[in-house]
């Protein structure tokens, strides 16, 4: 997880999780600014932070919409 709070992860998958007639969804885009937002990190790579957030809300039996590209549409499910 890097270097980041497994609090702060949490924290930010629960409020990112939209309730999907599929299930529970986390938009990284998404995500990734809100951890920025809570921990002040505008420095570590986004590659980095949605990696941590993706592990978390897997974990957490969330569907993973990596959607932090222009152009990216992969999903992770766990």
């Amino acid at each position: 997880m890097g270097h980041f709070e497994m609090i702060d992860l949490v924290s930010v998958i629960d409020a990112c999780t939209s309730d999907r007639v599929a299930g529970h969804c986390v938009s990284m885009a998404r995500a990734v600014e809100e951890l920025r937002v809570l921990t002040g990190d505008f420095v570590s790579p986004d590659e980095t932070v949605a990696n941590a957030l993706s592990a978390v809300a897997l974990g957490r039996g969330c569907a993973v919409v990596f959607d932090e590209r222009a152009g990216a549409d992969i999903l992770l499910t766990p």
